[in-house]
């Protein structure tokens, strides 16, 4: 029986909360000390590593920074290098560092000596940089090359210019306890002194502004079980009633929006955690208690609801939780995201919830591929403009389901909001991502942003998501009085537009795929719809076959819309509805199953 069983009848379930938390907390200990060691073998075979015979670039007194009574400096460099080198070390953000490359034999550089640095460690907390200086990296710091950093200073002595990191995950054992850190960075060459200037930085966690979040009622979160710290954004604070600032051991970090974000100690994550447990309703403990369990089993995706009393009052929360590295069994770290569904957007979750509860019966994975595909792809509802109609067919490939969703609601403005996506993958790892994103696209539908800045708020959830992984949507807004339709495309298939029964490919500007980069400005598209028009949205399993390049499996849809007109109208008929048209193109072109999961969502303005 599981311990943490949310089943009424079970014994577990007759446990008080205290002691179903006291369960979870053995569970959390065991993880971390796992994830600790795990990350302890990685770095100690790193040090094993072989590295050039290095000497010591001089002695004699170090240059320091700051006043002379100051017992650790703020920066130190040994002699020999320029003199403007301190004030650069010491305005830097983040640890920096000035290294002389060692050279092996075959003339590789094998190994580097720092000869200047600051006071900050690559995981943000503080050192003494004297105890660096003249030594080698790879005596001092294993994990720089563990981590692929070496790869990154070689890339700047090579191209005899700088290079950069984005994302790089560093772990290291420095004076016996570890440290890690998600760090982006810049390397330097300064070629007059052949040295090499590094600045690394923390990555943010959150960069979506603080208004999205609160608008969107959205917040996300990272638990890094090898350091015992928490990362929390802003909107996640506020969304559980946590205090927006960090404790006094927190120390703050600064993401490209110049936000102010919280990294708790492992003090301040045992007290926030306590305090967010005692928030959670006491029927709801067991089932929130086994989800984290299995997550820190290094389980598969968790997406669950729960509901907090917060400042007196109920609130629903809809979470979803992923561990890293994947299948490792024992994670790094969780990964969390947490939408408020209370009041208006309850409405939104009562199909998932339905799928929840699928998805905890289904045994095989191909039942749980069937529930992802009914949450995907929802009956489409009835649109109050009568002259107006909507569509949507779905067809698995022979694999099962996919990354593909779509999305059609009426706003209570009246504008009608169209979404079609295909997140990367195959198989329930692709379809818990299409979920996410469709989820999170729920949420943002209900600001007052166009469809251009939907897809950039999307964009940065997908890449802060920490899945590395990319999607494509299309995104737009029909004004039913206007009949206009506004829309833009991160990446995705052209919409086709069938007039006269003349079918042709929309003429727009397509922007980046979503999760390339954290921020991306996007084209908006204006379209105007007239009486007997057909609009046709789809993802990339409706043109693309084996055999056939894109622009072959573009005409054949195209020779399909026409052909489905055409029967229509030798019928002395008028294609009548959006489901209509969507039905003709499937059999025409999909069948039962399609090679690639084929999604097809149109609109037909009668």
């Amino acid at each position: 029986m599981n311990a943490f069983s949310a089943d009424p009848g079970s014994a577990a379930a007759a446990r008080t909360p205290e002691d179903v938390f006291r369960e979870l907390d053995r569970v959390a200990l065991r993880t971390e000390a796992h994830a600790r060691h795990r990350a302890r073998v990685r770095v100690t075979e790193a040090r094993r590593l072989p590295a050039a015979p290095v000497r010591c670039a001089g002695s004699g007194p170090l240059r320091r920074a700051g006043t002379a009574d100051r017992g650790t400096p703020e920066v130190a460099v040994l002699p020999g290098p320029p003199s403007w080198l301190p004030a650069v070390l010491g305005v830097l953000r983040g640890s920096a560092a000035v290294l002389s490359p060692q050279y092996a034999a075959d003339g590789t550089a094998r190994d580097f000596l720092v000869v200047g640095a600051n006071h900050l460690e690559l995981s943000g907390v503080e050192r003494d940089p004297r105890d660096l200086l003249g030594r080698p990296l790879s005596q001092t710091r294993p994990g720089i090359r563990a981590s692929g950093m070496y790869d990154v200073y070689r890339a700047a002595l090579e191209g005899r210019g700088p290079a950069s990191a984005d994302d790089l995950d560093y772990v290291d054992l420095v004076g016996g306890g570890l440290q890690r850190g998600r760090l982006r960075g810049t390397v330097v060459l300064l070629p007059d002194e052949s040295l090499l200037l590094t600045n690394w930085e923390p990555v943010g966690d959150a960069r979506l502004s603080h208004r999205i979040q609160e608008r969107s009622r959205l917040g996300w979160a990272e638990w890094d079980l090898v350091s015992g710290r928490m990362r929390w954004s802003h909107g996640l604070r506020r969304l559980l009633g946590l205090p927006t600032e960090p404790g006094a051991a927190a120390a703050p970090e600064h993401g490209l929006d110049g936000e102010a974000r919280s990294v708790t100690s492992v003090d301040d994550v045992t007290a926030e955690l306590l305090a967010l447990r005692r928030k959670i309703v006491p029927e709801d403990v067991p089932a929130f208690a086994a989800d984290m369990s299995a997550l820190l089993r290094g389980g598969e995706v968790v997406d669950r609801e729960v509901t907090l009393r917060v400042a007196g009052q109920e609130r629903r929360i809809r979470w979803i939780g992923h561990a890293e590295p994947e299948g490792a069994g024992v994670p790094d770290s969780l990964l969390f995201t947490a939408r408020n569904i209370t009041g208006q957007e309850e409405l939104l979750s009562r199909a998932l919830t339905e799928t929840e509860r699928l998805r905890r019966e289904a045994a095989v994975d191909r039942r749980v591929s069937e529930t992802f595909r009914r949450a995907l792809t929802p009956p489409l509802g009835v649109l109050t403009a009568p002259w107006l109609s909507v569509g949507a067919v779905y067809v698995p490939s022979d694999s099962g389901v996919g990354g593909d969703w779509y999305k059609c609601r009426e706003l209570p403005d009246g504008q009608v909001l169209l979404a079609v996506g295909d997140a990367s993958g195959h198989g329930v790892d692709a379809a818990s991502r299409a979920m996410q994103q469709r989820s999170a696209l729920a949420g943002l539908a209900y600001t007052d942003h166009d469809a251009a800045e939907l897809i950039t708020a999307l964009g940065e959830v997908v890449y802060h998501s920490g899945l590395d992984t990319t999607a494509t949507c299309v995104v737009g807004h029909l004004h039913p009085e206007e009949r206009v339709l506004r829309w833009a495309s991160a990446g995705h298939p052209t919409p086709v537009l069938v007039r006269d029964g003349v079918p042709r490919l929309l003429a727009a500007e397509h922007g980046l795929m979503l999760g390339v980069t954290a921020h991306a400005a996007y084209p908006l598209t204006t379209t105007l719809l007239r009486s007997g028009d057909l609009l046709l949205c789809y993802t990339d399993g409706v043109i693309e076959r084996r055999g056939l390049d894109l622009d072959e499996g573009v005409a054949a849809l195209m020779a399909a819309a026409r052909q489905c007109v055409e029967r229509f109208s030798s019928a002395q008929e008028a294609v009548s509805s959006a489901q209509e048209a969507v039905d003709c193109l499937a059999a025409t072109l999909l069948g039962r199953e399609a090679e690639d999961d084929a999604t097809i969502l149109a609109l037909c303005v009668r």
